[in-house]
């Protein structure tokens, strides 16, 4: 809690102090204070860094995306809004965004203000990458149409130019320019012996690499494709390892993200 809170529970800075000096509360902050015989978790800890930085501190980015559990886990880096041409505490393992938000882009949860899921999603993705927005679109956290109205509202903002791109990747499934990618990172890494687009058993493999009976399929945005899709590219998967083909399947997030991590497992997979 803050001095200001204390205050309103009846313990004055005196009484704080007293506290302090005998390691029953700790001090975590300029006036925050934190309770010795409860467990400093991943929200107490978020909790404290919020009431040091005051009334106008906002929290945003992947921080937010976790405390919406949009994301699993705590990120290391706690990201925090505050306004522009604010002053803010330095510290490791804090990022601070200055930001104007407007007042649409701002909810309140469990006690804190952060920024509104698609905000707090689309800052996630421009930090974290595409497989942030991916998830929460394709479990339906979020519409595209609520990111794309963010996005419009901060056109200038620092990580724009690579949200435009995320958008527009979700908005045409990506999946013929996730192939483009993947041809490249092929011949970059000097893989040879595939064709693109090759028909198996009546069905059109992405990548084939006959030699070696492999298939690599490439994916776009998953949330670009609908249960009829899903379905059929499961079939196809299913025929073509039925008839001893080995299936490797890849995202956009893969390939423009992991892309070493791409190419080490195809070379596995030929080896």
């Amino acid at each position: 809690m803050t001095l200001s809170q204390a205050a309103q529970h009846g313990i004055n800075r005196a009484a704080v102090q007293r506290r302090v000096a005998s390691g029953a509360w700790i001090r975590v902050g300029r006036g925050v204070y934190f309770v010795a015989d409860r467990p400093a978790t991943p929200r107490a800890r978020l909790r404290g860094i919020v009431f040091e930085l005051g009334d106008d501190a906002v929290v945003a980015g992947p921080t937010a995306a976790w405390w919406h559990g949009i994301l699993a886990r705590p990120p290391a880096t706690t990201t925090i809004c505050v306004p522009r041409g604010r002053h803010g505490i330095r510290r490791a393992g804090l990022s601070l965004i200055r930001r104007d938000l407007d007042p649409s882009d701002v909810r309140r949860r469990k006690g804190l203000v952060v920024t509104s899921i698609p905000m707090s999603v689309l800052d996630a993705a421009v930090l974290d990458g595409a497989a942030v927005l991916d998830h929460a679109l394709l479990r339906r956290r979020v519409r595209l149409d609520e990111i794309i109205d963010v996005h419009s509202r901060y056109p200038r903002r620092h990580g724009a130019p690579r949200a435009a791109s995320l958008i527009d990747a979700a908005i045409t499934g990506a999946r013929s320019e996730a192939e483009r990618i993947a041809h490249g990172l092929l011949r970059s890494a000097g893989i040879t012996g595939w064709r693109p687009g090759v028909e198996i058993g009546g069905y059109e493999g992405d990548v084939v690499f006959d030699a070696q009976r492999l298939v690599v399929e490439i994916d776009g945005f998953a949330y670009h494709s609908g249960q009829r899709e899903f379905q059929r590219d499961r079939t196809r998967q299913n025929a073509l390892v039925a008839n001893g083909w080995t299936v490797l399947r890849f995202t956009w997030a893969d390939l423009t993200e992991r892309p070493d991590q791409v190419i080490a497992t195809i070379r596995h997979a030929l080896r």
